[in-house]
């Protein structure tokens, strides 16, 4: 039974949908100095990957590993197609510490939210998953192409694109092509995720079957943005105040009819990114899943991330009448706002990520 707070801002958030929305200058980021969404309390190790007839090995599997396990490494890519300006991109892996190349793993992808170029930060943009996935899965950690920057930039913020941005604290921010804002069905992150996923295949032993997607703010809208174009390719998504972007919801984009397992998290208060967002990308889900039901009268039980109790402030609820292989879960909050709600996210990925 769906508890009487969660079913209020449920039914509130119908009600109205909004959205918000290679640097030449290399610090050599290997992700060693913490995270910029906060540290994560110990949690429960995660379960080396064993030997599975469900596995799916990716091209990879068998070559050595190209770089220093257990820390990040930036790699590039150039899209083909894409607008000069978002043709060339960066991403950044960490393989886990006991990495072998014979083992198909479980590989995430991250989507920080909008920030200056990572090499110039210092510490991580994406969800530290590392604490915990530790030795059991790859993760690649995305970074937004240095051509859309921020609404919310000031006329003075320093572009590392044009210049050396050397040791400004005025940074530009830059956000993905994640449809927040935009009215044409297709994004630039399509090409970007699409050489992305299958370089990353081709170069690392990745279980192709378990594939999985989290994001934060613009990456959560990403989440949504991928998940309709690679649902075939990601298992699941999981997204943390992100929304469901307009040309998704009013069906000028067409999506690729596939099922796809979800995870999401938003704040009832949040204004930046409203909580009807995430509703709106709830529905879709829940339909696109065959889970039998709308939200409004969807069966629903209570569901658990370890280590973070239910309460009046986060209460999250799963899906009952939704195929076991595509599970959606959708988790409320309160007086969180806008932020990345990191010590219930990345637990709550992760055990929902190894659950499939």
């Amino acid at each position: 039974m769906r508890p009487a707070r969660a079913r209020i801002a449920l039914a509130v958030a119908v009600a109205a949908l909004a959205g918000c929305t290679a640097s030449p200058t290399v610090r050599g980021y290997v992700g060693h100095k913490g995270s910029g969404l906060g540290n994560v309390d110990a949690a429960p190790k995660c379960q080396a990957p064993a030997p599975s007839a469900s596995q799916s090995p990716s091209a990879g599997c068998g070559r050595a590993a190209p770089q220093t396990t257990g820390q990040y490494k930036e790699f590039a890519l150039t899209v083909p197609g894409a607008p000069a300006n978002a043709r060339n991109r960066l991403y950044y892996v960490r393989l886990p510490p006991n990495y072998d190349p014979a083992t198909p793993y479980r590989t995430v992808y991250l989507g920080p939210g909008c920030g200056p170029p990572q090499d110039l930060v210092g510490e991580t943009k994406s969800y530290p998953m590392e604490t915990v996935s530790d030795d059991c899965a790859i993760l690649i950690s995305m970074e937004p192409g240095f051509y859309n920057k921020a609404e919310y930039n000031s006329a003075n913020c320093t572009d590392p694109t044009t210049t050396d941005a050397g040791a400004s604290s005025n940074l530009c921010h830059y956000c993905f092509d994640d449809g927040a804002s935009t009215t044409t069905p297709d994004s630039v992150e399509y090409g970007y995720f699409d050489l992305l996923h299958k370089q990353v295949e081709n170069d690392f032993c990745v279980d192709t079957t378990r594939q999985f997607f989290a994001g934060y703010s613009s990456g959560g809208w990403m989440a949504h943005q991928l998940g309709c174009q690679f649902p075939d390719v990601l298992r699941a998504q999981g997204s943390v105040t992100g929304g469901l972007p307009a040309v998704i919801r009013d069906g000028v984009k067409t999506c690729v009819d596939h099922p796809i397992a979800a995870f999401l998290i938003h704040d009832a208060q949040d204004t930046s990114n409203v909580y009807a967002g995430s509703v709106a990308a709830l529905e879709r889900l829940l339909q696109l899943n065959n889970c039998g039901a709308p939200m409004r009268s969807a069966p629903t039980e209570e569901y658990t991330i370890a280590g973070v109790p239910n309460n009046a402030d986060f209460n999250c609820l799963r899906y009952t009448g939704c195929p076991a292989e595509y599970p959606i879960v959708f988790c409320t909050s309160r007086g969180k706002a806008h932020g990345a709600q990191t010590t219930a996210a990345v637990p709550g990925f992760w055990q929902f990520f190894e659950s499939l």
